[in-house]
């Protein structure tokens, strides 16, 4: 009877064999090889405890029985008890057990207790005693990318799709790694290759989405998370990816439309209120805007996107004292927030101002749209970090001119800042060339940030504006001259090394985009 259901449990004929194994138990219950194979025919069919019932007593009649002790092991990392596993992994050890299947075991449950060096090492114990095997070495793969280590994952992947030509989990991994080390081109064709094999890949789709929004190539961004949209269309983060791809493109209705949707779907997600907050002010309803990221702070006090979010929208309005708070609330909660720190220096500028000027009431000239912080995408699977859109540098108000009392002109040590023709401040050509460029107006906004840097040559901000704005029109050479000047007035620019790396790539310059790259990812923006 044992034999039929050896024969039975080999043609996949699964409920047939464990009725055959039950009658050689009730036969001869002393007998360890029924007990282990109804064990393997239950573990098959993911009834794991009685498996282990199975396997208990399979492993007290015939203690010596390594395949047994493994099977076990196997059980007990199902029942998510890695401890227990890996005990009986040991005991096939010292049996003498020496096989792929119990390295990569031992390595899975080392991963799953999140020891990741031992995990690796298991993995490739069992990758030398079968070389060919595709599964075990993108999974050491995909441990090497939870460590950073990219290109070692990249190696792996490489290696199991030579095993594996249609293997769509190592493409879609391969692809998610090149995007970490800045090469979105390869991380692109990775997806397609997705696609092709997996049409309907909502994943693919959506990661091809993030990496063309790192390439500038925002309407294929759309089309992608479109695309994903209708694979899954109840994926919140996937509203707001196209959103940010909407504003890029100058179409904030769409982008409106899209966080709308996303805080109807989520109403308590904080992301999606500060998302439309953004909108709102773009189309220039400020106090709407104010009031999501106030809700968004009721949801998430701690969330230091939302605070900085408020203080923007403080900025713009004039109100600068509750500018500063919220700005100084956000730095508090993320302490290397460059953008807060760069608009709480911004504010407590204009608060020196109307505080040296008690009696003159400034006059707050809103901008025609503000581009709102970029909420990101998220992890499809792994939480993968960088596949994310450019982070736009914080919107700048328009002021009059500031008003001080008269004063005796100190000696002149220094040369004077050029002064503004028509009384125009360079942040604020500069604010109106972000404006431009959000409704690409790219020739405008190269001649608003021509302005700004006459009248301020160090403004490492304008450069940048300016490339991304060259970058656009794909005039790489003088794209990569601003980057260059952005980068010598602030080494620590990581958004102008990363749009040089995206242009020094256009151009098939690979090892300086690379360099370009590492920067970037230095320096976060």
């Amino acid at each position: 009877m044992a034999r039929d259901g050896i024969r039975l449990e080999t043609d996949g004929q699964y409920a047939e064999a464990l009725k055959a194994f039950s009658a050689a138990i009730e036969a001869a219950p002393g007998d360890p090889v029924s007990w282990f194979h109804r064990g393997r025919v239950r573990y098959t069919q993911g009834d794991f405890k009685n498996a282990l019932a199975d396997l208990d007593k399979a492993v007290e009649l015939a203690p010596s029985d390594g395949e047994a002790w493994v099977l076990r092991g196997d059980c007990h990392r199902k029942v998510a008890d890695p401890a227990k596993a890996l005990a009986d992994y040991d005991q096939a050890l010292k049996l003498n057990v020496d096989s792929a299947a119990l390295y990569n075991s031992r390595g899975a449950t080392y991963a799953e207790m999140g020891q990741t060096d031992k995990a690796i090492a298991e993995y490739s114990r069992g990758i030398r005693l079968r070389l060919d095997d595709p599964g075990p070495i993108k999974q050491r793969g995909n441990l090497y990318a939870a460590l950073g280590k990219f290109q070692e994952a990249i190696d792996d992947y490489n290696q199991s799709i030579s095993f594996k030509a249609d293997f769509v989990d190592a493409y879609l991994d391969r692809g998610f790694a090149y995007g970490q080390l800045g090469e979105f081109d390869r991380a692109v064709a990775d997806f397609t290759k997705v696609l092709e094999l997996q049409p309907n890949s909502y994943k693919a789709y959506a990661l091809r989405g993030a990496a063309r929004m790192k390439m500038l190539d925002y309407k294929n961004a759309v089309d992608d998370f479109s695309g994903a949209l209708a694979a899954n269309p109840s994926d919140v983060y996937l509203y707001l990816a196209r959103a940010a791809a909407y504003v890029q493109l100058g179409k904030p209705q769409e982008a409106l439309a899209d966080r709308e949707a996303a805080v109807r779907m989520r109403p308590n997600f904080a992301e999606a209120w500060v998302a439309r907050g953004g909108s709102y002010h773009q189309l220039g309803r400020h106090q709407e805007g104010l009031r999501d990221r106030t809700e968004a702070i009721h949801l998430d006090p701690k969330l230091p996107e939302a605070w900085f979010a408020r203080g923007s929208a403080y900025f713009l309005l004039g109100e600068y004292d509750k500018s500063q708070a919220d700005l100084r609330t956000a730095i508090q909660l993320r302490p290397d927030y460059d953008d807060a720190k760069t608009l709480l220096e911004r504010t407590e500028a204009q608060l020196k101002v109307v505080r040296a000027a008690p009696a003159v009431v400034p006059t707050v000239v809103p901008p025609a749209a503000v581009p709102p912080p970029v909420v990101a995408v998220k992890p499809v699977e792994r939480q993968p970090p960088a596949l994310a859109p450019p982070t736009a540098k914080p919107p700048v108000v328009v002021t009059p001119a500031p008003v001080a009392p008269a004063q005796v002109a100190p000696p002149k040590l220094l040369p004077e800042p050029r002064k503004p023709a028509d009384g125009i401040s360079a942040e604020t050509h500069e604010t109106r060339a972000r404006q431009l460029i959000a409704k690409d107006s790219m020739r405008e906004a190269i001649a608003e940030l021509g302005e700004a840097l006459r009248l301020k040559p160090d403004f490492a901000h304008a450069y940048n504006a300016r490339g991304y704005a060259y970058l656009r029109l794909h005039d790489y050479k003088q794209a990569i001259a601003d980057f260059d000047q952005a980068v010598r007035l602030d080494p620590k620019y990581g958004n102008a090394y990363h749009n040089r790396a995206v242009a020094r790539r256009a151009i098939g310059d690979v090892k300086g985009a690379d360099a370009d790259a590492v920067q970037a990812r230095q320096f976060p923006r």
